[in-house]
């Protein structure tokens, strides 16, 4: 295991790493040409207002050094979106960057995709970057190719720019991240709250510049983004050890057994970590360790199931886990255990789901005798893909609709619910989907709390979870 004090000892190593195994090059030759990075970008990447040398490549050259070739291909007021005002896509630093034939390219772009009359193409906008992202992907250097969070804007926002909008922009960046495979880096999040470091409430003054130099540095002489295993830091959770990383930059937890469990099962919340963990506790107890990954509400879309797989085949071959994990799935974490479930029905024992979201069109989706969420249901419709309301209502891959996978696999399931559940009516969603996996000939045991709400979750004595886990984990 490594320590934090040896992480950044790490660093180092994994610089030669990057050198030698990533981008082909030998340190043993002392003509090494440098690494090519490529900033691909407006404004913000050319550095408007800024005198020269503060833009934030020219401040990431001084930290990266001479083993490094950093250029500044940014161009203002220019737009992924080929329908908008002033599209990248026709410049002569768009073929620049090409002919650069960079190891790395690093694409902030999407700051003026946000004014309002680009925007109305909003529709077009993940398409149209993921070709930009293609374009260089085809080049015969194979560049390392990292998107970007974009900066914040600080309110009330300028030139058009809105935070609202931004945000939306956000989700389709990360939401490409993931199906695509790309690195990720988020400006967003390091310079969130800190208007001072903009000169105009949309671009970085060179303290900013700096502090995306910094990030874009970070993320270089990243290990985890070097195809390494993740760098593991040890802490205690209510008296046992928990393991912490990241991976794929999502982080994640395992809280370890004293002594395992014949076999290794193990249990695996995809959502909701902590929270009503009864039955939680009571089978780390017995031997099984609990695992984790923030998948930053992305609601069991693909994109999630991507993820999903890279966590399973890691825990499996890092901690030797057993092949087939039992997944609880709280609320909208029925979303992902059952879409899982469904699309790997060899890798799951058993499913516990409490007050289990199983039709989208319930939940988020309110379109049944539920509340719903607004704000998740446009989250959901951009991480499933779908273009429209009416998209995502037509959906046929619902838990309660892809159940036969489990079926088959005679892959049992306990639902906890409340029967005055607002939130995620139980008619709505745990009484469709034991109507119709009954129907398919699955085992499905359901325990109703009267008079229950969605919350609170799990049961006060959570003796009848643990005995169905253990049932069905056995040798």
């Amino acid at each position: 295991m490594l320590t934090k004090a040896t992480f950044f000892l790490f660093g180092s190593f994994a610089m030669t790493c990057w050198t030698e195994s990533v981008l082909g090059q030998s340190s043993q030759n002392s003509s090494v040409a440098p690494i090519r990075v490529a900033c691909v970008g407006d404004s913000i990447t050319f550095g408007a207002g800024l005198q020269p040398g503060q833009d934030y490549p020219s401040q990431l050259q001084k930290l990266l050094g001479a083993d490094w070739d950093v250029r500044n291909f940014g161009v203002s007021g220019r737009t992924v979106l080929q329908n908008g005002d002033f599209p990248y896509w026709h410049e002569d630093a768009f073929t620049n960057a090409q002919s650069f034939q960079p190891n790395v390219v690093v694409i902030l772009l999407g700051a003026n995709d946000s004014k309002p009359h680009n925007w109305k193409y909003h529709n077009e906008f993940a398409a149209d970057y993921a070709r930009l992202v293609n374009v260089f992907r085809k080049l015969a250097s194979q560049p390392r190719i990292f998107v970007c969070r974009p900066t914040p804007v600080p309110e009330p926002g300028n030139f058009g720019i809105n935070q609202a909008t931004m945000q939306q922009e956000i989700n389709l960046i990360d939401f490409l991240a993931v199906t695509m495979k790309l690195d990720e880096i988020d400006f967003y999040g390091p310079l969130k709250d800190q208007p001072d470091l903009f000169l105009d409430r949309v671009h970085p003054n060179a303290e900013g510049a700096m502090a995306m130099a910094q990030v874009v540095c970070q993320a270089l002489k990243n290990p985890d983004l070097l195809g390494m295993k993740p760098v593991v830091y040890q802490t205690v959770w209510k008296g046992y050890t928990e393991d912490t990383f990241v991976l794929d930059g999502h982080q994640c937890l395992i809280v370890l057994p004293k002594r395992f469990a014949r076999g290794k099962p193990w249990i695996w919340r995809p959502e909701f970590f902590g929270a009503y963990d009864q039955a939680d506790q009571a089978l780390l107890a017995k031997g099984f360790p609990i695992a984790y990954i923030n998948m930053e509400n992305i609601l069991g879309s693909p994109p999630a199931m991507a993820l999903m797989d890279r966590f399973y085949e890691y825990l499996t071959t890092h901690y030797a886990l057993s092949t087939k994990t039992t997944l609880f799935g709280f609320s909208r974490g029925g979303l992902y255990s059952v879409n899982w479930a469904a699309r790997h029905p060899d890798r799951v024992a058993c499913l516990y789901l409490d007050a289990p979201v199983c039709d989208i069109k319930s939940w988020p989706g309110g379109r049944g005798k539920g509340k719903g969420s607004p704000a998740d249901w446009e989250r959901l419709k951009v991480f499933y893909g779908f273009t429209n309301d009416q998209e995502a209502i037509d959906y046929q891959h619902n838990p309660i609709d892809n159940l036969k996978p489990l079926a088959t696999a005679k892959i049992p399931i306990l639902s906890v619910c409340g029967d005055a559940d607002t939130a995620v009516p139980y008619p709505e969603n745990t009484a469709l989907l034991k109507e119709r996996y009954e129907a398919l000939g699955g085992s499905i045991q359901v325990i109703i709390k009267p008079g229950g709400e969605h919350h609170p979750h799990s049961l006060t004595n959570p003796q009848p979870i643990v005995d169905f886990v253990l049932q069905h984990n056995g040798p």
